[in-house]
């Protein structure tokens, strides 16, 4: 299909999500008013929700369309940047966690990633519905490219037993609100947040480096660029919640920092300030 043509696919979902799902503009403009307050203004604040709306149904269509066309066709939009941060995970024969977030083109991930670490086994958390059609589509789209599905539903307890071998790979998308029994409390544009801690009790457990990694779009969504963050691990003292805290807090830093280069590709419509704020969600 030329790329035109799936353009307009993707602008007549994204009208569809907008006319269908006011509540999605809502919960955005919260989020956009209570980080940005009047630093930016309304119309900037509306063109930004306009091109989330934009950027999902782009995601949902392309990652279907990732299932079935050639695989080189799709490895050539991709650009990359400290790419070897992640070789030497397959150079040197380690594991090793990935974490990301709802940003940019978040679900090549799994696509674009893959053919880099042949030798490992590779696992995407991702949360199943209650639809089995959907959620085979959801396990196909991974599988395709050699990555397991494993639900976020009690991952932790997999993940421990998964990386007791060696070569493990997961992606854990962090962005989202948790619950502060399943989170701990770190800083993010300034307010407090919950925040998933599986990566950081991961790399302590058994000292595999965290490799962020995001995946932006340009204008009209036919290049993509891998930006990969320098590893890190979670320190190890005798202090165990400051050192889960210190590599949490670290994510969720380098999460604002994305945002902050480039607001649109965030997805704006998670309710991510909830679980301290949530009379701002009323």
């Amino acid at each position: 299909m030329p790329h035109r043509c799936f353009l307009f696919c993707v602008d007549s979902l994204a009208f569809v999500f907008r006319k269908f799902d006011k509540r999605r503009y809502q919960d955005a403009l919260i989020n956009l008013n209570f980080v940005y307050a009047d630093q930016m203004n309304d119309e900037e604040k509306h063109q930004i929700i306009l091109r989330n709306y934009r950027n999902f149904a782009f995601v949902l269509l392309e990652s279907l369309r990732a299932m079935y066309i050639d695989k080189q066709e799709h490895y050539q939009k991709f650009d990359f940047e400290n790419l070897d941060y992640y070789l030497d995970i397959e150079r040197e024969g380690k594991s090793a966690v990935i974490v990301s977030g709802h940003f940019g083109y978040w679900e090549a991930i799994g696509s674009a990633l893959p053919r880099f670490t042949p030798n490992h086994e590779l696992y995407s958390l991702g949360r199943l519905t209650q639809f089995e059609a959907v959620n085979q589509v959801i396990i196909q789209s991974r599988q395709s490219y050699g990555v397991k599905l494993i639900d976020k539903k009690g991952a932790l307890k997999d993940l421990l037993k998964l990386y007791a071998k060696p070569r493990q790979i997961a992606g854990i998308i962090v962005d989202q609100n948790v619950f502060p029994n399943e989170g701990v409390w770190v800083e993010f544009f300034g307010k407090e947040v919950t925040h998933t801690p599986v990566a950081s009790v991961l790399s302590r457990r058994f000292k595999i480096p965290i490799v962020p990694v995001f995946i932006d779009f340009n204008e009209d969504y036919t290049r993509f660029k891998v930006k990969f963050f320098e590893p890190f691990y979670c320190p190890v003292s005798e202090n165990v919640q400051e050192d889960i805290l210190e590599a949490t807090q670290r994510q969720a830093q380098i999460m604002q920092e994305m945002v902050e280069a480039n607001p649109k590709s965030w997805f704006w419509f998670h309710k991510r300030f909830k679980a301290r704020y949530s009379e701002i969600y009323h």
